[in-house]
């Protein structure tokens, strides 16, 4: 542990919660000489703390409105001056320059600036911050001799220690500069990213993936797994998200237990879905269930209720212990109505039983949440269920966020899908053209369609998720598993007349074929395949509508 005396601390922040206490504790307590600058020496000195000025050290005054203000010799020579070298020391003598021992600096808030989307790009440019960079850079590099102090969790730790043992050990020292590292790595990644427009369509050369942990989870998709959850930006993420509410940027969790890891993944599927149904604007209301990162009932419609109890007849056994995702807060009503769920609709449709792992949406009222996580002898599950807030769904997606996934020994990287209801690009392709209940159906079954697991296969009919086939290894089993889940699950006869979607073409007719002998009257999928022409000679001769949409959705 270092025991040589802090005589100098060298004090410069934008942001300036509670660094009068922490300077006046230095001064009072430990008798170390501040110096400052700018703003933050009026700031020192208007609670009636004494500060030397930079530029009463450097000789020289600030230049250019404060962008030159501590880039001087007598200012990083003090900080960089290795105290066990003589020669180092000596120089330091020969010029009069008295050595810095602590630097507390926190940068300009240039991302908060840039999130702001009435930003300036000349607002931008005057929010990167030079010196700040640099004087944490100098003093993180020299940690031995110089305790770098970036943040508010980093002056709590200083002064705890300082007061128990009256110096910083070598760990403390170690970690504050890692700090130090990390912030100044994220910081110039957030201008980068900034400087190269941000383009959507053109992955930006050499981009690092820069993440901030925000929790550890119990464990990770297995008990034998460790995980924790990160996030891209700090609360000045403007599009819906698990991590922070959308305008508040707060923990949007208000009750519940911790997120799993497979919480997040099947809670930010189940979002998804929700903000694409709610951006389309094809109804009022939205609720999805989600398992596995599938819905397994999902609908839309005029009635929160009644688009409810559609949501959750679409499969009510493997909507117990899923993930609900609806569009609207949820009022005490809404609360009771979920509540009741299994006596009033599960028993009858042949449920076992109904709890959730996780109820997403834009807010709780306080008689919500009451009523939720009190229990009774035969409702249990609300006190543990998570309840996330997380804002508004219409919030526009982020166009900048990439989408990673993870191979052995690297990642792939690539842009969002974010393309919706692209019907300018849509064609009929058959004699009869879809009926207006029939388009309605098939943009909603698209929709749905493209937040299924490749191969997908979504069986819709009057707003409402009959069935659905995923994750299978052919198209035409896709196909056989969304009639029989749709059978299983009470829908069987409302096959005939309902709608299909299918995330990619199919290769031969033998799906259509199924679908069509299901009852199906009018299908959706991009086409583009060899043998696109026999599929919609099998759909003319049976007079079943057919739309190409030329995009594909697959979703691995």
């Amino acid at each position: 542990m270092s025991q040589k005396k802090i005589k100098r601390a060298l004090i410069a922040v934008f942001d300036k919660t509670g660094i009068a206490d922490f300077a006046r504790t230095l001064v009072e307590e430990f008798g170390i000489e501040i110096i400052s600058t700018g703003g933050t020496a009026k700031h020192l000195k208007e609670t009636g703390i004494t500060v030397t000025m930079v530029e009463e050290v450097t000789g020289f005054p600030e230049m250019l409105d404060g962008r030159v203000k501590t880039l001087h010799p007598k200012i990083h020579a003090a900080i960089l001056a290795d105290r066990d070298k003589p020669e180092h020391m000596r120089q330091l003598a020969e010029q009069g320059i008295e050595p810095i021992d602590m630097v507390v600096v926190n940068l300009y808030p240039f991302e908060k600036t840039v999130a702001d989307p009435n930003c300036k790009f000349e607002d931008a440019i005057e929010m990167i911050d030079i010196g700040g960079p640099c004087l944490l850079r100098a003093s993180a590099k020299n940690h031995k001799d110089v305790i770098v102090v970036p943040d508010t969790a980093s002056q709590d730790t200083i002064l705890a220690e300082l007061k128990a043992q009256g110096a910083i050990s070598a760990g403390t020292r170690c970690q504050c500069a890692a700090r130090v590292f990390a912030a100044t790595s994220g910081y110039d990644t957030a201008i980068s990213d900034y400087m190269s427009g941000g383009d959507s369509g053109q992955l930006a050369a050499n981009r690092i993936c820069r993440l901030h942990r925000e929790a550890t989870t119990k464990y990770g998709e297995n008990p034998a797994q460790s995980a924790a959850v990160y996030s891209f930006r700090h609360p000045y993420q403007v599009e819906t998200n698990l991590l922070f509410h959308a305008e508040s940027g707060t923990n949007p969790l208000v009750s519940g237990e911790e997120m799993s890891f497979n919480n997040y993944v099947d809670g930010d599927a189940a979002l998804a879905l929700v903000k694409e149904l709610t951006l389309a604007s094809l109804s009022k209301y939205t609720v999805a269930f989600i398992k596995h990162t599938n819905a397994c009932g999902c609908a839309i419609g005029d009635d929160p209720v009644d688009t409810y109890r559609r949501a959750y007849l679409g499969d009510p056994i493997a909507a117990a212990g899923g993930v609900l995702c609806m569009n609207t807060p949820v009022t005490k009503q809404i609360a009771e109505v979920v509540m009741n769920t299994f006596p009033t609709w599960g028993k009858a449709a042949g449920a076992a039983f109904f709890k959730l792992d996780v109820w997403i949406a834009p807010g709780f009222d306080d008689d919500a949440v009451k009523l939720i996580t009190t229990p009774t002898e035969k409702r249990k599950w609300g006190a543990t269920c998570r309840l996330l807030t997380v804002g508004k769904m219409e919030t526009a997606p982020d166009e900048k966020e990439l989408d990673y996934k993870r191979i052995t020994g690297g990642m792939l990287v690539q842009t969002r899908d974010l393309l919706g209801l692209n019907e300018g690009q849509w064609k009929v392709v058959t004699k009869r053209r879809p009926t207006e209940q029939e388009m309605a159906d098939l943009r909603f079954a698209w929709l749905v369609c493209k937040h299924t697991k490749s191969n997908a296969i979504t069986i819709c009919r009057d707003n409402m998720l009959l069935g659905g086939g995923a994750g299978q290894m052919s198209r035409v089993k896709s196909c056989d598993l969304a009639i029989q889940l749709a059978r299983e699950n009470g829908h069987g006869d409302r096959l005939a007349e309902a709608v299909a979607a299918g995330d990619a073409f199919f290769p031969v007719p033998d799906g259509p074929q199924k679908l069509i002998d299901a009852g199906i009257t009018a299908i959706i999928h991009p086409g583009g395949g060899n043998r696109d022409a026999d599929t919609v000679a099998l759909c003319d001769e049976a007079g079943v509508a057919m739309i190409m949409t030329g995009t594909r959705h697959f979703k691995h």
